[in-house]
């Protein structure tokens, strides 16, 4: 039976379309460590635009995710990839929110694992808890990559992002701060780690 890469969905923010989006510089990581990297590119949308466009956009992406498959989003593609679990069903092996504009009590099924980026630097994400309580957004929307994922579930994992636990690691501080010249270099290959590592534990 010939190798068949494992899959992974990478989905950006808002205003921040294909070409121009700092989480595509994981691309080539995932591509190094031999992942099948599938990059949708749903525009630039703006945060009021995400109450309608984000069920679209869920329902567009879902016939092209398989169950097993890996999700990456920043931002609003993280409240994307949380859509598509609960208002779809889409049974992924694990997923990587960074800066996720997403509620903090997220609830994932078994035995779905999720890796939480974040640091109290994250600003953006704080408006987006307003725009939420006013249904201006996606009602999923919150402060996670603000401050983490509030939960108890020991399938996922908070890494403050401000604070990292491995010196060598710079600390960010900012909602795509993570992808600046400088640090994505050193956080990118971590963040493959920890998928792979994942993987060979789920």
């Amino acid at each position: 039976m010939s190798y068949q890469p494992r899959r992974v969905h990478v989905v950006h923010g808002i205003l921040d379309p294909v070409g121009k989006a700092g989480l595509l510089k994981l691309v080539p990581y995932l591509q190094q460590a031999g992942f099948d990297v599938r990059v949708p590119d749903y525009g630039l949308i703006t945060a009021v635009e995400t109450r309608i466009a984000n069920p679209i956009i869920v329902r567009t992406l879902c016939p092209y995710i398989e169950p097993g498959d890996l999700y990456i989003g920043h931002s609003n593609g993280c409240a994307i990839g949380y859509d598509l679990i609960h208002g779809e069903g889409v049974r992924l092996a694990g997923a990587v929110f960074i800066n996720g504009a997403l509620r903090r009590d997220i609830a994932l099924p078994e035995p779905t694992w999720a890796d939480v980026y974040f640091n109290a630097g994250d600003e953006a994400t704080v408006a987006a808890v307003t725009t939420a309580m006013l249904g201006l957004s996606d009602p999923v929307w919150g402060e996670m990559g603000h401050a983490g994922y509030s939960g108890s579930n020991p399938h996922i994992t908070n890494i403050d992002c401000g604070q990292p636990a491995v010196i060598s690691l710079p600390r960010v501080s900012g909602h795509s701060d993570i992808f600046t010249a400088g640090k994505v270099e050193r956080w990118a290959p971590y963040i493959v780690q920890r998928i792979l590592d994942r993987i060979k534990t789920s």
